[in-house]
């Protein structure tokens, strides 16, 4: 069906005739099978679980949305006090921010099928994922993934292939204000192709078995999402069966199960003029299925898009429950009873104050008299002495020791379960000591033990799916052009730069050249000599063969190593105890290394930061450094320029696409 390149806001309200999908007798024996498998993985998520004391899915969920968020609730008479401590969202806060500083990065290594390592590869895909992750902006996903996780105990992230298209309107000539004759060419173009994570809130995830706790192990997955019509359009527009996609709908029931002539069923509430689309996926027996409104938009059988035999969603729990249940305990479902003392017991604290300024009076004056009688600096006249008199002595006394020390204990519990007022940075009563306070973060990193290790669980996952995704994806060519040096047609990859600690120079910038015709060794390090004089920085060369990436056997591995963000302040103060450790070892130090370290910790360029070796040798003997030395230190000798010394062979190197 061709798209519709008109503005959506020209269509008119009209009544909507969808005719029914003509299925086969295979199809509608197969939709028949899956609506049955929603349904019984939606009432099985649904219904009431222990684990959650006794509240449903859904529940647990929109309750800890509320906890996190500080919900309050309206008043329910005029006198109560809708008092909200915000604990819960302050601990959340400072366990996020703790966790947020740590780099959470894999070390990549590749084996070829004799178990040899093969660095270069493995640090061209560490190069590879950092650039996909920019152009993701996964800084901001991390932490949103992260706040999900501690938020909710369950967060699901889902790796993609995100291909983009928009609307490219060129005007002809210039608008002047005038309303005719104005034209304009409208076509859809590519917009950007790159890998992508999405967090998919835990209620829009259906498990097929929720008593497995490993997501890998589950028969099947489904995902419901939904969007507006003219944004689906862009992107199923022109599939087979778009036009009998409805706009309106009825609700997915039981009744429905067992037939498939109804056309526009829908699993969750949706606005009208949306799509919801349910995503369907089945490892074990490779099949894919995507429905939108209920209509069948993919062959029966349909194996899974993304090239791997895997789930592309993973799941991660903070705190597990039970082996024998899918989703895991979060942090503010976990405090919340006691918070919920605390508040009540802070709310009541609230109200005794309250009655202390202004105590329940008793009126015998035989008169209806104002409460405002009672405010301060109010004069009221023909009211005797003593007419006004408080219930009873204690109504003014406020709060008492007993209740104040409660209140002190219940915040010394919830300290002791997430973190000390020392961990978030808050000054602590009384004289504390340099070793107590130590002491107090040694403890709380204790209890972020489990934290640190569920989100370094989480990005392990992540970037086993993302390495899936670029082994399949990135190393696609996105054109052909002519090579000019060859005369012939070759195919135009994605290259990738990014900034690298370079071992023994510094700061510079490593770049990965996908092609089939990899130039020689001695090629690339006259390229990387060349290139690095005219960018003042040290440049690296990888080039990759895509199609024997994508062909060879490789084993890969990665390990996630949980540390303070380079150049952090902990990393400079670690930096620091490890000389005053290692000074011990005095002549046996290598003091080059060390300078590369520290200049590396102080994000510096040890090359501008220390002087070499040489450079020492010809400022102690002067008379030495004007002796000629049977080598010139002239650029214009030593470092050909690309066209006229590298030569053929460094040109076609070159060629490929730096």
């Amino acid at each position: 069906m061709p798209i519709d390149l008109k503005s959506p806001l020209l269509e008119e309200k009209q009544q909507e005739i969808i005719e029914r999908p003509d299925y086969n007798p295979q199809e509608e024996t197969y939709l028949k099978g899956l609506k049955s498998r929603l349904e019984t993985a939606r009432n099985n998520r649904d219904t009431q679980h222990e684990e959650f004391d006794g509240m449903d899915y859904s529940s647990y969920y929109y309750l800890n949305e509320k906890l996190a968020n500080t919900f309050i609730a309206p008043k329910k008479n005029r006198e109560d006090s809708n008092f909200q401590s915000g604990i819960i969202r302050t601990k959340l806060l400072a366990l996020l921010s703790s966790v947020v500083n740590l780099d959470l990065s894999g070390d990549i290594s590749a084996f070829d099928k004799n178990g040899l390592k093969l660095q270069g590869l493995g640090d061209a895909m560490e190069d590879v994922i950092l650039k996909t992750n920019e152009l993701d902006l996964d800084d901001e996903k991390k932490l949103m993934r992260q706040y999900e996780l501690l938020k909710q105990g369950t967060v699901f992230i889902e790796e993609i292939w995100d291909e983009r298209s928009k609307k490219d309107k060129i005007l002809k000539g210039k608008f002047t204000g005038k309303l005719n004759d104005v034209k304009w060419n409208t076509k859809i173009k590519k917009a950007f192709a790159h890998p992508s994570r999405n967090i998919i809130p835990g209620i829009n995830v259906y498990l097929g078995d929720i008593s497995k706790y490993n997501i890998s192990e589950q028969p099947f997955i489904f995902t419901v999402d939904s969007m507006s019509y003219e944004e689906a359009e862009l992107i199923f527009g022109e599939w087979d069966r778009w036009e009998n996609v409805p706009k309106k709908f009825e609700s997915f029931d039981a009744s429905q199960t067992s037939n498939t002539n109804t056309v526009n069923w829908r699993l969750i509430d949706t606005r009208e003029n949306y799509v919801e689309i349910v995503r369907y996926q089945d490892k074990w027996n490779n099949e894919f299925v995507i429905l939108l409104n209920g209509v069948l938009m993919t062959p029966v059988g349909l194996p899974l898009p993304w090239g791997y035999e895997n789930y592309n969603i993973v799941q991660q729990n903070l705190e597990p429950i039970h082996i024998k249940f899918a989703y895991g305990k979060s942090l503010v479902f976990k405090i919340r009873n006691k918070v919920a003392i605390l508040d009540e017991m802070m709310r009541l604290a609230v109200l005794k104050t309250q009655k202390s300024f202004m105590p329940p009076y008793v009126n015998i004056s035989g008169r209806i008299l104002s409460n405002r009688v009672l405010m301060p600096g109010k004069i009221s006249h023909g009211i005797a002495p003593n007419t006004l008199v408080p219930i009873n002595d204690k109504e003014t006394q406020g709060i008492t020791t007993s209740e104040l020390a409660m209140i002190s204990e219940l915040q010394e519990s919830i300290n002791a379960e997430t973190t000390s007022p020392t961990f978030q940075g808050q000054q602590t009563k009384g004289q504390t000591t340099a070793t107590e306070i130590i002491e107090l973060q040694r403890q709380a990193k204790l209890m972020l033990g489990i934290t640190i290790f569920s989100v370094s669980m989480l990005e392990w996952k992540l970037e086993w799916l993302r390495l899936q995704n670029i082994l399949k994806n990135w190393f696609n060519a996105e054109d052909t052009i002519v090579d000019e040096i060859r005369g012939e047609l070759r195919s135009k990859y994605r290259n990738v730069s990014v900034e690298r600690n370079i071992e023994g120079e510094g700061v510079g910038r490593r770049i990965i050249i996908p092609t089939s015709k990899i130039p020689s060794a001695e090629s690339i390090m006259k390229a990387e000599d060349i290139y690095s004089q005219e960018q003042g920085m040290p440049i690296r060369f990888i080039f990759l063969n895509p199609e024997e990436i994508k062909s060879s056997k490789l084993i890969w591995q990665i390990v996630i190593r949980p540390r303070e963000r380079k150049t952090s302040d902990v990393e400079k103060l670690m930096f620091r105890a490890e000389m005053q450790d290692a000074a011990i070892f005095g002549p046996l130090l290598n003091l080059d290394y060390l300078a590369e370290k520290f200049a590396s910790v102080w994000n510096e360029n040890p090359k501008k930061m220390f002087k070499s070796m040489e450079q020492l040798e010809m400022q102690q003997s002067p008379e030495t450094a004007q002796k000629p030395t049977g080598k010139t230190l002239s650029p214009s000798v030593n470092l050909p320029t690309a066209e006229k010394a590298a030569g053929r062979q460094i040109n076609q190197g070159l060629g490929i696409g730096v």
